[in-house]
């Protein structure tokens, strides 16, 4: 993987393919990718891959596969606080069930700081919600 990234930047020379759930979300424009879409605490698992013909051309320095949570393989609720310098603070909470064939799964999180210098407050919110999903069992 050495020498290629997932950039955020266009005009970056990418090469590396990234997929969530299976679908590709590098941007068309400049095959960037926007890190900050991505809930890091609904992520299950992250899977580098080195290049292989099977993730396609623009694939040559790799690919990197997130399959994120879901209410099938993530049950319970979840809370997390956090602080910092310059008055961040920081909060993340997660919950997930199912019930039967059918689950559900939902994320947020939030943080606000107030700047190291005059005028540079910033705050963010950032809610996920996976689709709902229904699983036929065959015995």
């Amino acid at each position: 993987m050495a020498g290629f990234t997932a950039s955020p930047v266009p005009g970056t020379p990418q090469g590396l393919a990234v997929y969530q759930n299976g679908a590709r979300i590098n941007e068309t424009f400049g095959d960037t990718v926007n890190w900050d879409l991505i809930p890091e605490m609904a992520v299950k698992r992250l899977t580098l891959t080195p290049n292989n013909p099977v993730y396609g051309l623009n694939a040559l320095g790799g690919a990197i596969s997130i399959e994120m949570k879901n209410g099938f393989n993530y049950q319970g609720a979840q809370a997390e606080l956090r602080g910092g310098s310059y008055g961040r603070v920081g909060a993340s909470a997660q919950a997930g069930g199912q019930k039967g064939n059918l689950s559900g799964y939902i994320t947020a999180d939030a943080v606000s700081d107030a700047g190291w210098r005059d005028f540079s407050s910033s705050s963010a919110i950032a809610p996920h919600v996976s689709r709902p999903r229904y699983t036929r069992r065959t015995n």
